[in-house]
Parts: C-alpha cells; structure tokens; sequence
C-alpha cells in the first residue's frame, strides 16, 4: 500500500506529535507492504527531498525561517497556513504521478488538504491537540473559523483518532457522534530504561523531563513547590531541560525564590541526551494546566520514574497506582507529594516499577499494529 502523510512537524522541528511520527516510522520502516510519501516542514525554509528510510521519502515544504533553535518548537497560524498551501500544491503533484491507497493527516492543521483531496483518495485524521478547537487558548480567535471547519473535515475522514481518552471528549464538543478510536502515543522502552537506585544521583533529583517551558506545562508551580521542598530539605536540585518562551520567567521566579544553585536550566537538549540522564533522576513532575499525552511523561514512565502529575487527557492510561495526582496550580500539593517521595525511598522504588510496567504496554510496535489494523482496513 502507499499512503500519503502529512506532519507539519518532525525532529528537531515541534514537540510530540514530531517525535511520535519518528517513532512510528522506525517501525514502519521494517513493514515491506508499506510505501509512504511524508510532507513536512523545511528546516531551512526550502524545498527540499529526502529518502531517510528505504520505504519513506520526505518532502520539506517552506513555511519560514526555522534556522534559530528558539524558533523549532513555535508554529504560528501564518505557518499552518502557508503550510497547507504549499502541501495542496506538493500533492496535485504527487497524485498525478503516484497512485495512494489513503491519507493520513497527523496533528495540526488539521486535515484540509486531506479534504480537499477526498475525491481522489480516502483519508486518517490522527488529532493530537491544537487541531482540536478548544485545546490551547493561544489559538482561542481562530478556533470560532476553525470549528465549523474541522467539524466537516472529520465528518469525510474514514477513520479519526485521538490520542487520549480527554482529547477525544473535547473533540466530541465539536461533534458530538462522532466515532473517534483512541490510539495513545507510545514509548520506546529499549530506549528508555530504568536504572538501579544505586545509579541515581546522589542528591534527591527533580525534573520535568524533555519539555517545553511554557505556561500550559505549569512550570511555576512546579518550581514554587520546590523551593518549599529545598527550604526543609537542603540535598535537594531541580534540573529543568529544554527551552521555551517562559524560560526567561521561570529563571526570575527561580532567582526571587533564592534557589538558583539548587535549579538548573539546561537549555536545549538532543532526546539521546536526555534518555542518558532521565533514568538518574528520582521523581518526575509536571502539573500541566493542559495535555493531550504527554511525551515527557511516558518517557519517565519507561525510566521508572513515579510521576507526580495534573489530571488530563491521558492521565488515566499512565497513571496507575505509579504516582500522584495533584490539582491544578496547587504548588502546596506538590510539595506534600515530593516530601511524601524524598522521604520514603522503598516507596519511590515500588511506584518506578509500576511506571516501568505501564510502559511496557504501550511500545511504539503495539501502537503501530494499531495503525496498520486501520491502514489494511481501508485498502
């Protein structure tokens, strides 16, 4: 079969809908059944050509300049725009010379050119989290455009996903009956692993994992909670990697709190960076104000990390007796449970390997077979 996928984003450019198309095609990549010709954004604002793997070509469209490493993990309406434009264009031509079996529109924005090409070929809208109206506020102006539209865009689609139990019931606000098939992202569990206690940091380590500092990961409360921890308990650190437009804010917070030999800003890091020193780390926090399925929380999980997390779309699926669920913004509350952690070590143990057995069943094979049962469905 040859199927046509659209990602706006990939590696190093977005966040988790680009590493799990990654993911999902290092395993696609092995199916012999499967050609796939991928439209993504250009790192260099060109048009560009790619045969990364025997049986996958990636086409890179311009959208603007994204030479400046604090520009990968932004995308604006502007870009989505020239993005669905360019990719019209790429496919008229790709369909004139390639016959597809189907489609596959994973994440933002949205699925139109999918649409517009349904006389030619059925299509897979995969939602993932912006291309659900309602999802982040910084795209409020646009969603009341974009809901009605969306609303036809799915109503055509052969098959939608989501990929979370809470992304799949706000999309349901959109339309209501809609039959939407939840396909969770996956880990890669011999990537990710767990170490002994012994191999941790010696000093009680902190962190949000490989995520973006913004306001929706909720950064300040996390901070706010540990500078409580670090007044009772002193050989405690927070290490916050990545970049993101609320660093500059998170490093004052740090700084008026009086713990900046105590935090560490990272910057940005390769995710085979981050994977060497996760494992290290005794617990991981991020009470997000809002998430579909958080990438950085299923990579904790495979490090048997317990979790301290907010309720949201997935938190049912990974959180399972392995960790805490704290309310939003409540700093206090994550205090109490880091305290709870750092005080009791047989605990954090016990709670990693729940983590460690949760992402056992969900690696990116089981999801890819998940996605083929669609793929062979519709050919």
């Amino acid at each position: 079969m040859r199927i046509l996928f659209y990602g706006y984003e990939y590696p190093p450019l977005g966040g988790g809908a680009g590493r799990a198309i990654k993911n999902l095609f290092e395993y696609f990549s092995k199916e012999k059944d499967i050609t796939i010709d991928f439209i993504t954004t250009s790192l260099n604002n060109k048009w560009e050509v790619e045969k990364k793997y025997k049986n996958i070509t990636f086409y890179k469209i311009p959208v603007g300049s994204k030479k400046n490493k604090n520009n990968y993990h932004k995308q604006s309406p502007k870009d989505m725009v020239l993005y669905s434009i360019n990719a019209f264009l790429l496919t008229w031509k790709l369909i004139l010379k390639n016959k597809y079996n189907f489609s596959h529109f994973f994440g933002f924005p949205g699925g139109l050119v999918s649409f517009l090409f349904r006389w030619r070929m059925p299509y897979i809208i995969s939602l993932r989290g912006v291309d659900v109206p309602g999802y982040n506020d910084r795209f409020k102006k646009y969603y009341i455009f974009y809901k009605p539209l969306s609303k036809i865009i799915w109503h055509y689609a052969k098959y939608v996903t989501a990929n979370s139990k809470g992304l799949s019931d706000l999309a349901h606000k959109t339309y209501p009956n809609l039959d939407i098939k939840i396909i969770p992202n996956g880990i890669d569990t011999k990537k990710w692993r767990a170490v002994p206690e012994d191999n941790k940091y010696k000093i009680f380590s902190i962190t949000a994992g490989g995520t973006l500092i913004n306001k929706k990961k909720g950064h300040e409360y996390l901070v706010n909670a540990f500078a409580l921890l670090h007044k009772k308990y002193k050989d405690t650190r927070l290490v916050l990697m990545g970049d993101g437009k609320c660093k500059k804010e998170i490093e004052s917070l740090v700084d008026k709190l009086g713990i900046s030999d105590v935090v560490e800003f990272t910057g940005f890091m390769q995710n085979e960076e981050i994977a060497e020193i996760l494992p290290k780390f005794h617990v991981f926090c991020l009470p997000s104000l809002s998430e579909s399925m958080s990438n950085a929380s299923l990579e904790a999980l495979a490090c048997g990390l317990p979790l301290i997390i907010t309720k949201h779309g997935a938190s049912d699926l990974i959180l399972k007796e392995n960790g805490y669920i704290v309310p939003f913004r409540d700093y206090n509350q994550i205090y109490e449970k880091m305290r709870i952690l750092y005080k009791n070590k047989e605990l954090r143990g016990k709670l990693g390997l729940k983590s460690r057995r949760i992402a056992e069943g969900l690696g990116w094979r089981t999801i890819m077979k998940k996605y083929l049962e669609l793929y062979r469905d519709i050919k």
